[in-house]
Formats: C-alpha cells, sequence, structure tokens
C-alpha cells in the first residue's frame, strides 16, 4: 500500500510547482557539491603535495597544484552536472532510455578512439603529482633532451640544445632522466699516461680544495669533493673522475671552474696533458 502524500505536496502537484521545486533543489545541491568539490580537492593536493613545507618549491608546488586540481575539478564537476541532465530531463517527463543508449553507443566509440589521449592525460597526472619533472629542468625523455619549457596535462614542451622545441606527449614516455635534480657535478682529468698515480691523485686533491675556495663555485658547493680515483685507462692517457655535490643550477659553473683550475695545472707543469689525438 502507498503511503498517502502530505497536504502540502499535494498542493504543490495540484499547482504544478511539485516539478520545477525538483528541479531547483536538483540544481541547488549539484552547485552546492561542485562548490565542496572544488575545497576538498584543494585542501586535499595541498597536504599531499606538501605545500607549504620548508625546502619545497612553493611556486613549482602552486604549478602542480593548479593543474592536478583543475583536472579533477572538472572531471567530478562533470560527472555532477551529467547526473543533473539526467534527472532534470526525467523530471520533465521525458524518456531517456533512448538517449542513454545512443550516449553510451558515442561514448564508447569517441573513448575508443581517443585511447591515446586518455593514457596521455594520466600519465600525465602522474607526472606531476609525482613531481618526476617541472618547468625549468634538464631532463632526457628517451626523445628528446633539453629544458623543461611548459607542462600541461597531456604533454611536456621541451627545448633541445639547438633551439628546437619539441612537444612530447606524457604517455609516449617511458623513462624520465631528470639531470636537475642529480645535484652530483662529475669531473675528470685527463692526463699523459706516464705520471705516476699518486701524483695525480695528489693534484686532484689540491684542485678539489681551490675548487672549495673558488668564490665563483663555493656557493654551488654542497660539500667537499671527493677523488674516485682512476675510472679509465687508455692507450696515451689516464683518466682520474672526482665527484662534487652542487646545487641544482649550479653544475655547469662548478665544471667550468673545474676545467679553468685544471687548465692552471696544466699550464704550471704540475700535470703533464696527453698527446694530442691525430
Amino acid at each position: 500500500m502507498v503511503a498517502e502524500q502530505p497536504e502540502w505536496v499535494q498542493s504543490l502537484d495540484r499547482l504544478h510547482l511539485l516539478t520545477p521545486l525538483r528541479i531547483v533543489i536538483v540544481l541547488v545541491v549539484a552547485v552546492v557539491l561542485s562548490l565542496v568539490v572544488r575545497v576538498v580537492i584543494r585542501r586535499l593536493l595541498t597536504r599531499t603535495l606538501g605545500l607549504g613545507i620548508p625546502g619545497v618549491d612553493p611556486a613549482r608546488n602552486d604549478a602542480r597544484q593548479k593543474s592536478l586540481a583543475g583536472a579533477l575539478r572538472s572531471m567530478l564537476v562533470g560527472v555532477i552536472w551529467s547526473i543533473v541532465v539526467v534527472v532534470v530531463v526525467s523530471e520533465l517527463g521525458v524518456n531517456i532510455g533512448a538517449f542513454v543508449a545512443t550516449a553510451t553507443v558515442i561514448g564508447g566509440a569517441v573513448a575508443f578512439g581517443a585511447q591515446q589521449v586518455v593514457r596521455d592525460l594520466l600519465a600525465g597526472v602522474y607526472v606531476l603529482a609525482e613531481d618526476q619533472f617541472g618547468v625549468g629542468d634538464v631532463v632526457d625523455l628517451g626523445h628528446v633532451t633539453g629544458t623543461v619549457e611548459r607542462i600541461t596535462m597531456r604533454a611536456a614542451r621541451v627545448r633541445d640544445a639547438e633551439g628546437v622545441l619539441w612537444t612530447v606527449p606524457h604517455g609516449g614516455v617511458a623513462r624520465v632522466a631528470n639531470m636537475s635534480k642529480s645535484g652530483i657535478a662529475s669531473l675528470e682529468l685527463h692526463v699523459h699516461r706516464s705520471m705516476s698515480l699518486d701524483d695525480v691523485t695528489r693534484e686532484a686533491e689540491a684542485l678539489c680544495t681551490a675548487l672549495e675556495a673558488d668564490t665563483t663555485a663555493a656557493p654551488h658547493l654542497l660539500g667537499p669533493g671527493v677523488v674516485a680515483g682512476l675510472t679509465d685507462l687508455r692507450d696515451d692517457r689516464l683518466v682520474v673522475r672526482l665527484t662534487a655535490p652542487v646545487t641544482v643550477t649550479g653544475r655547469d659553473t662548478v665544471r667550468r671552474v673545474w676545467r679553468s683550475l685544471a687548465h692552471e695545472s696544466f699550464r704550471s707543469g704540475r700535470l703533464q696533458p696527453p698527446p694530442t689525438l691525430p
């Protein structure tokens, strides 16, 4: 037995106001949910992405947050308002069965044709959420090596050493090498094979000390240089490698100062250069 509706509901029904009232309620609920989704996503990403934590670049995290928040917000709000359209059309007495069937077929066809785009977007979410690379980083994406100029949810724009701007979809990247995050400068000395390894090591340690004292390189050094030792033995030369912890942006500066110091050692005769190759 169906329960009798309250008098006020029956009055609204007689005045043909019940359907408009339901539609208004649905619209109000949808607006409220959309606002709640915006706030919840913003707060959730603020906590998960580490915004405000010391040592984290605020500008970079803010860009990540905006990109991810925009994608998630658009997706959830789209779902909410799709449901609203179905409910409102149903309230107006329209049979939505045929529309739903048609939309299902069209949606399946679009999804099949746009699977690469969906793959790029999902991969872009992981790139931003995990902070694999950001604007200004020097990266190797397999297809291209260069500086990242822009990141969207679908692709990254990378400018290589020759100035060519590449657009690389996230879904096509199998590996990412972020050279701006390594923080290690690899330095080498190529000397004549006749030199004593002890003499070369002693001079390399002296060059490390000079590197730390250099006013240009010192601000970019995060610790003392370490002589790794002999790393290559060739027909005409010895190759001694050193490593130095550096800031993200100071690797090239440290290498430039190191080459200058090494050049002075060769000029003074403390190191013997390898013979010139033909």
